[in-house]
């Protein structure tokens, strides 16, 4: 067994089928891992839709919408205290934007990485120089951008958001800050991959620009008046907490239910449980980063995650509450989440088991005929919590051994390829 997920179970065997079907994918646990994970919940989600679970209902839609419904919150209390001081210090947008300290900057990417073949690597760089080309034979941003692999930022555009010097990764910075107006960069290099960047003409971003102006300005009051409002309500951080904040990294799930009191306040405290759930929206990479950085890199976190939850508190207090029109946006994104996931893994179907369809689907992402897809991290962990499941790391393990013994004997006998390795079952 690799992962189990109720009387579900990924074999090794199959998973190494998948591995292979991924390639190239780095073969290391890690990586494994979260293609493990990603079946894990995708049987789970099945199993909980098959026992009849509301995933449309008020709790699942709570725990899916948590983190924006917070944030939308807070941006609201922002504004309400400190909107029209912000307002002010941005001044003219179009002055802003026409003196270029602050830059709107997109992007198109084409993705590499360390485990990327040079073979690959050459074709993704080949395909951002035909980019480029598109645009110089007069072809539009719009074009170029639908072929980026930044899913987040192709949506919007490619726009990564409104930086100053510095603020990008130092090969991205230099470019976006030599460009002008409308102008488009060469091939740039990045840690991610191959980018073309491009910075819009005021015109194009009038509106936008003048918003994330208001936003930033907003972010840097409301900073401003943080080490205030903790000062004022004896906001202080329980002893230990940071060596709790480096164990809890490890695994956030597991502390979803501690009220274990990380800071306190006036009035109020900041419980594990609560970072948890913010801790959950972390990316692997930065859980790994808290779990290795020092105590004062804690402190601050657990500072800043202590702070918005007095401010969330105090506004609640005021009787300030989400904008009917935000609540209704946020409950439709989440009806359109299910809706995708009935569709991948065919809840509806009569015509196979649930099983079946989550094989099929693994199979499909595998092959990056369809992108790999994460529930809301809240969700995810609300389905997995009604839910027996594990991932077995010996099981992982073995099925990166099977793998590569797949791959060694394709390569001797010359097979046709990776996908003829895949067999069926879930």
């Amino acid at each position: 067994m690799a992962a189990r997920a109720g009387d579900w179970t990924l074999t090794e065997q199959r998973l190494a089928e998948l591995l292979v079907l991924a390639q190239p994918y780095p073969l290391d646990s890690l990586a494994v891992d979260q293609l493990a994970d990603l079946w894990v919940s995708a049987a789970a989600l099945s199993q909980r839709a098959a026992a009849g679970d509301s995933l449309l209902g008020s709790e699942a839609r709570e725990e899916s919408t948590w983190l924006d419904r917070r944030e939308a919150l807070l941006e609201a209390d922002r504004r309400q205290r400190l909107g029209e001081d912000a307002a002010r210090e941005a001044g003219s947008p179009e002055e802003v934007f026409r003196e270029g300290s602050l830059r709107l900057i997109a992007h198109t990417l084409r993705r590499v990485g360390p485990e990327t073949s040079s073979s690959e690597r050459l074709l993704q760089q080949r395909t951002v120089e035909r980019l480029l080309g598109i645009i110089a034979e007069g072809g539009g941003w719009d074009q170029v951008v639908a072929e980026s692999e930044d899913v987040d930022s192709r949506q919007r555009g490619g726009l990564l958001g409104l930086f100053a010097a510095g603020e990008l990764p130092s090969t991205l910075d230099r470019v976006a800050f030599r460009l002008q107006p409308g102008q488009v960069s060469g091939v740039t290099q990045s840690a991610q991959g191959f980018h073309l960047l491009y910075r819009p003409r005021f015109e194009e971003v009038e509106t936008l620009f003048a918003d994330l102006l208001f936003e930033r300005f907003l972010a840097q009051a409301d900073a401003g008046a943080a080490e205030g409002v903790r000062s004022a309500r004896n906001f202080a951080i329980a002893p230990g907490a940071p060596v709790v904040i480096g164990r809890m990294a490890e695994d956030p799930a597991e502390w979803l239910d501690s009220e274990q009191v990380l800071a306190s306040w006036s009035g109020g405290a900041l419980t594990a449980a609560v970072v948890a759930r913010v801790l959950l929206f972390f990316p692997p990479e930065s859980l790994t980063e808290l779990t290795e950085v020092g105590e004062a890199e804690r402190i601050s976190l657990i500072s800043d995650i202590g702070t918005r939850e007095l401010r969330l508190a105090d506004a609640r207090q005021r009787g300030l509450t989400l904008d009917p029109v935000v609540a209704e946006r946020l409950s439709l994104l989440h009806d359109e989440e299910i809706e995708y996931w009935a569709v991948a893994l065919e809840f509806e179907s009569a015509e196979s088991s649930s099983r079946d369809a989550v094989a099929r689907y693994m199979e499909r992402v595998a092959s990056r005929r369809e992108e790999a897809r994460s529930l809301p991290p809240l969700l995810d962990a609300w389905i997995l919590g009604r839910t027996e499941t594990r991932v077995r790391g010996r099981g992982v393990l073995a099925a990166i051994v099977l793998a590569r013994g797949m791959l060694a004997e394709a390569g001797r006998t010359g097979a046709a390829g990776p996908g003829g390795a895949a067999g069926s079952g879930p």
